[in-house]
């Protein structure tokens, strides 16, 4: 835990509001810079006012940044920004919330997931498979709400299930899970980290503070492939060698062992699990064409394994935002293989139209209206409309929940054409 009592808070989004509410209360002078003036920033920065918590947006004033004792920094925020490499040069200390809440949770049963896709859906059932053996449990993190806005309902019979993205790692020093769960590693946040090798670093942090009392749950083929000679101190559970086809499940199986959970109640949530919003939803099937919304794909790992789950040659993908990586070329193979059609949208469509060419017909779309109309229009019985965008949405969107209700919107309106599909 960090002695200085002085603390920035830089960025003011839902971490950052709920980290300055939460030191403040435990003592803290706290002074939170945002440099963002949108009105989500406007509405947080009045709450703190009427706290009576100094708050700016719009700018970083650096003298009152680097005059306090440390930092508590947004995920969002990364070390290549001007304010981030004046605060190194200062030398003070930066933690990101997840850190923070660790100094001050009650309880040590702590499950972190880490990965580079699929963490949201484990998160999910791991919670509701410790719901349905009896545990008191709060799932919290980058699934939703942050963790420090939890503390006050944690005690120490609770468990905590944690979604952790590599941001939120990447300033973890004492952070310890009594399990540590990394699901893959696949090229990401590349806009964000230096290169593959930071971001896979982030990711074991995971396990950086680890006893042997712990657990570290993670792939063979990810230890071999990224951190052959890395040093676990905990038990490790590898669960890429089981017999099921979904990792998940082969995953919330080895924690349920780790955890000496019934079987019964594990087997039950997998068997009732109907998947997640903006995760291959289902939306609608019109004229014999299903839709599935999958906005949570903000990588090309993730959109490989979307479109490993349908027929050859029947998807028509829209696909685009703002890179996170270079690595879209490596699926040209199984675009070749799955898709008819690509509808390009955002500002990675220029990277994507260079990765994927020659592969089947591109097409842009200014929106997303166009990109699902025009998709439809190209769409016979049978097939499949995939919006797996392989991007973050934030050019275009607030976020991918956003993206995946606009997606939905635009199908709806599909729908309530008769006779035609057209736009």
């Amino acid at each position: 835990m960090e002695s200085g009592t002085r603390v920035a808070v830089l960025g003011l989004g839902k971490s950052g509001y709920e980290s300055a509410c939460f030191l403040q209360a435990k003592g803290y002078e706290v002074f939170v810079s945002e440099l963002g003036n949108s009105s989500a920033a406007g509405e947080f920065a009045k709450l703190l006012a009427a706290r009576g918590i100094d708050c700016e947006t719009g700018r970083h004033t650096m003298d009152r940044i680097l005059g306090m004792d440390w930092v508590l920094i947004s995920p969002g925020i990364s070390p290549k920004t001007s304010v981030y490499k004046a605060i190194s040069e200062k030398g003070l200390p930066v933690y990101s919330e997840i850190e923070v809440a660790s100094w001050f949770c009650a309880s040590r049963q702590i499950i972190a997931v880490t990965g580079s896709s699929g963490k949201t859906t484990v998160c999910t059932l791991l919670a509701r498979m410790l719901e349905a053996a009896g545990r008191e449990v709060v799932c919290c993190g980058n699934i939703g709400t942050p963790w420090i806005a939890q503390l006050a309902r944690i005690r120490p019979e609770t468990t905590v299930v944690l979604e952790l993205s590599s941001f939120q790692l990447f300033h973890c020093r004492g952070f310890r899970p009594h399990v540590g769960v990394l699901l893959n590693l696949s090229p990401n946040h590349q806009d964000w980290h230096k290169d593959m090798q930071e971001y896979a670093d982030a990711k074991l942090r995971l396990f950086q503070n680890q006893e042997p009392e712990d657990a570290a749950v993670i792939r063979k083929t990810d230890l071999a492939g990224y951190f052959p000679a890395y040093n676990f101190r905990a038990g490790v559970t590898f669960f890429d060698g089981a017999a099921s086809e979904n990792p998940n499940h082969d995953v919330v199986r080895a924690v349920a062992s780790i955890l000496n959970l019934p079987e019964s109640c594990c087997e039950a949530v997998l068997r009732e699990f109907r998947g997640l919003e903006h995760r291959m939803e289902e939306v609608e099937t019109i004229h014999g064409v299903t839709y599935v919304n999958d906005s949570k794909s903000t990588t090309t790992a993730s959109l490989a394994w979307a479109l490993r789950k349908f027929p050859d040659g029947k998807v028509l993908l829209i696909a685009g935002g703002i890179a996170k990586s270079a690595d879209y070329a490596d699926i040209r193979e199984l675009i070749r293989q799955k898709v008819r059609q690509i509808f390009l949208i955002g500002r990675a469509a220029p990277v994507l139209r260079e990765a994927w060419a020659g592969t089947v017909p591109l097409f842009d779309a200014e929106n997303m209206r166009q990109a699902v109309g025009a998709a439809a229009r190209a769409a016979v019985d049978g097939d499949r409309v995939l919006l797996s965008p392989a991007c973050s949405s934030f050019d275009m969107f607030e976020s991918y929940e956003h993206r995946g209700r606009e997606f939905k919107r635009c199908v709806a309106s599909l729908e309530t054409r008769t006779g035609s599909q057209t736009v």
